[in-house]
């Protein structure tokens, strides 16, 4: 007897999810080799419907019973579980396995650290990189007992630099890395390149200009302005009336440059698949078209909730991943934002005199429900007369990332790129944040 036949003698219904991923990676520490290490994991998560209450549990290994019983006693103390699970029919075929992957060796990864240790600390004798490299695949099984069963196989293969730059009274950490799904959709030189001119940009600390001067924000720094939209995009965050986005589908809510869509189907995007994590098949979800709100993402609890459909958006995780252990609720696939015109050169030239935010510490620090945000900069730099002339430190930026994106939006850039393996965005130039120095 199975898993799902066990658990379906004690539970109204079941859903069982498992993934064996494996891969290889390398890791760097303060430039010498620290490890060559794969990996081979299997990951099961039982969730169970009994007495309209939901259970979930989760095991690494080959654990039956244990998790069976595990799930059921949660079930006992869980939440409502206004839902059932879906009969698993019909298919759709996703472009998620990438075949280049699986030849990157081991010793293509070394050498790809090798190169990117020898070129950062080549030009900067005092820096301390650290690269992580890895590839590998995962093969994706859901079924549950209301019939019927899916499974995908997909690659991943990521590159993740940090350099330190350490000297008394001046600690300054750069971190820059991509996750994808496809091999020619990361290049090791690009990225390397990209730390570099960070780290010319940054070897001399200037003060910034305070007040609400003109920020630029980064493709990777515009997290900041994102992650309050993830959430308030969530339909169970409308639901419950905790997103500012209620009520507003078919409003102008964002500047009429603006277009996000949320696409689980895209071939190779880094969070694609044929079916979430619940089994519901994945599609093209426009979230805001020229400004004007058009759809919100559901999971299947939140769906019943809302009295939606669900949309292929049942995320383990939600926004930046969980892994097997963790349940599934509303959250993004591969979020798009529509390019607009300018290089990140142009659009400094453009702004003058401001900074440029590149990442930030403590994401999600404010009233992120709200759309409110208050950071340090963790890696910023500050232009003057269109040119950048240094990095800053000791800087904060605050703002509401709703009011920005409706009322404030400078110039969306032309150049989009994946980002935290979650969304591909342009720069964005905005005013209307507040920047203090200290």
């Amino acid at each position: 007897m199975g898993i799902l036949e066990k658990a379906a003698a004690v539970a109204k219904e079941a859903e069982l999810y498992e993934e064996y991923r494996e891969g290889i990676g390398v890791s760097f520490r303060g430039g010498e080799l620290e490890k060559v290490k794969s990996e081979a994991v299997l990951g099961r998560a039982l969730r169970v419907i009994l007495d309209g209450k939901l259970g979930f549990a989760s095991t690494a290994g080959e654990e039956e019973d244990s998790l069976v019983e595990a799930a059921v006693a949660s079930a006992r103390h869980g939440g409502p579980a206004p839902f059932s699970f879906p009969e698993l029919k019909g298919e759709q075929r996703v472009e998620v396995l990438d075949p280049e992957v699986r030849k990157l060796s081991p010793e293509d990864l070394l050498e790809w650290g090798e190169e990117a240790v020898k070129a950062i600390t080549g030009e900067f004798p005092g820096i301390i990189a650290d690269v992580h490299l890895f590839r590998g695949e995962s093969s994706v099984r859901l079924a549950n007992t209301s019939g019927g069963a899916r499974e995908e196989r997909r690659s991943y293969f990521g590159m993740y630099v940090e350099a330190q730059h350490v000297k008394e009274g001046d600690i300054w950490l750069l971190w820059v890395g991509k996750t994808v799904r496809k091999r020619e959709d990361l290049s090791p030189e690009e990225l390397v390149s990209q730390v570099i001119r960070y780290l010319r940009w940054g070897e001399r600390v200037v003060p910034p200009p305070t007040g609400k001067p003109p920020v630029l924000f980064t493709p990777r720094g515009a997290i900041v302005l994102y992650l309050p939209l993830l959430v308030g995009f969530s339909g169970l965050s409308v639901y419950m009336g905790t997103s500012p986005l209620k009520g507003k589908l078919g409003e102008e809510a964002f500047d009429r440059r603006l277009t996000i869509v949320d696409d689980g189907a895209l071939p190779f995007g880094p969070r694609s698949g044929s079916f979430d994590d619940e089994g519901v098949l994945t599609g093209r979800l426009p979230l805001v078209e020229e400004g004007v709100v058009r759809h919100f993402y559901y999971d299947l609890r939140a769906a019943a909730l809302a009295g939606a459909e669900p949309t292929g958006n049942g995320m383990k995780g939600a926004f930046f991943g969980g892994g097997f252990r963790t349940p599934p609720s509303p959250g993004p696939r591969n979020v798009l934002v529509s390019p607009g015109e300018g290089t990140l050169d142009e659009l400094i030239a453009e702004m003058r005199e401001g900074i440029i935010v590149e990442g930030v510490l403590g994401l999600g620090q404010g009233n992120i429900q709200s759309g409110a945000f208050s950071n340090n900069v963790s890696t910023g730099f500050v232009v003057r007369d269109g040119e950048v002339i240094g990095r800053l430190k000791n800087t904060m930026i605050a703002g509401n990332a709703y009011e920005v994106l409706k009322e404030n939006l400078v110039a969306v850039g032309a150049e989009a790129e994946w980002c935290h393996g979650i969304y591909k965005s342009p720069p964005l130039l905005v005013e209307g944040v507040s920047v203090v120095s200290r």
